[in-house]
C-alpha cells in the first residue's frame, strides 16, 4: 500500500454532490494519465442508416463535452444511495454503473464487465464490492460515505494502488462522521498518512444549483453539462 495516496474532503453532507462531480472530471495529477478510451464500437449499418447514424454522430460528438475519469470505484453504505449517484452522474455526462445488492446477480455480472472492460469508467457499489474483486487497474476510489468499521475502510481503499501500481484514495468527510473517523484512526496505522484535499469551496459550491437541479427536478444533462463547463474549473491547493 506504499504506492496508495490517501486524502480526505472536509464537506457539509447535502452539498458532497458538487465536490463529486469536480473530483471525478478533475482528478488529482498522479492519476490523470491513467484515462482510458472506451472500446470503439463496430455495429452493421446498411448506407441509409449510416447516413443517419453519422449526423446523430455528429450531434452528440458536438453534445460530449465533459472528459471521463479515470478508473474509479465509489463506495457508498446503502443501495438507494448507489442508485442515486448512477442517476446524478449519468445525468451529468459521466458513464456510471451500479454494484448493490438489490441487484440481480446478471445485472450485477453486467456492471462489472462494462467496468473491466472500460466501457464505463466509474463503478459505484455498496459494501458488496469491497472484497473479492481482482480489478488491477483502480486509479481512484472515493468513499461517498464513511464506513462505520475500520476494516471495511482498509478493504475500500485496497481495490486501488495494487500489485505496485500507483492510486488514489479521496474520502468525503461530513459533520456526521467524526466517530467513524476517530474509530479508524484509533485502529488503522495508515490513516496517519491521510492528508486534507484542499478544494475551493467558493468556485465548487458554483455548481450546487445546477447538479442539484439534475438530481431533483430532472434537468436535462445535455443543459446542465452545458452550464456546469461554463464554470471555471476549481483548483486544488
Amino acid at each position: 500500500m506504499s504506492t496508495l495516496q490517501q486524502h480526505y474532503i472536509l464537506t457539509p453532507s447535502h452539498v458532497r454532490e458538487p465536490y463529486l462531480f469536480h473530483l471525478l472530471t478533475h482528478p488529482p495529477e498522479s492519476i490523470v494519465h491513467l484515462r482510458r478510451a472506451p472500446p470503439e464500437p463496430t455495429p452493421k449499418k446498411s448506407k441509409k442508416s449510416a447516413a443517419k447514424g453519422n449526423k446523430k454522430a455528429n450531434s452528440a460528438s458536438a453534445e460530449e463535452e465533459i472528459v471521463q475519469p479515470p478508473p474509479t470505484i465509489i463506495f457508498c453504505a446503502r443501495p438507494r444511495s448507489a442508485a442515486y449517484l448512477t442517476y446524478l452522474l449519468k445525468s451529468l455526462g459521466i458513464r456510471s454503473t451500479a454494484l448493490h445488492s438489490r441487484l440481480t446477480q446478471r445485472e450485477r455480472l453486467t456492471s462489472l464487465s462494462l467496468f473491466r472492460s472500460s466501457v464505463i469508467p466509474v463503478l459505484i457499489s455498496t459494501d458488496v464490492g469491497s472484497r473479492g474483486l481482482d480489478i488491477e487497474e483502480v486509479a481512484l476510489v472515493i468513499n461517498w460515505d464513511i464506513p462505520s468499521e475500520p476494516e471495511e475502510y482498509t478493504h475500500r481503499v485496497g481495490r486501488t494502488a495494487r500489485k505496485g501500481r500507483g492510486g488514489v484514495a479521496v474520502s468525503f468527510v461530513t459533520e456526521r462522521d467524526e466517530e467513524r473517523v476517530l474509530k479508524i484512526e484509533a485502529r488503522i496505522s495508515t490513516w496517519s498518512t491521510v492528508h486534507r484535499l484542499l478544494v475551493d469551496p467558493n468556485r465548487c459550491l458554483r455548481r450546487y444549483e445546477i447538479v442539484r437541479d439534475v438530481a431533483t427536478r430532472g434537468t436535462s444533462s445535455r443543459k446542465a453539462k452545458r452550464r456546469v463547463n461554463s464554470q471555471t474549473a476549481c483548483k486544488y491547493g
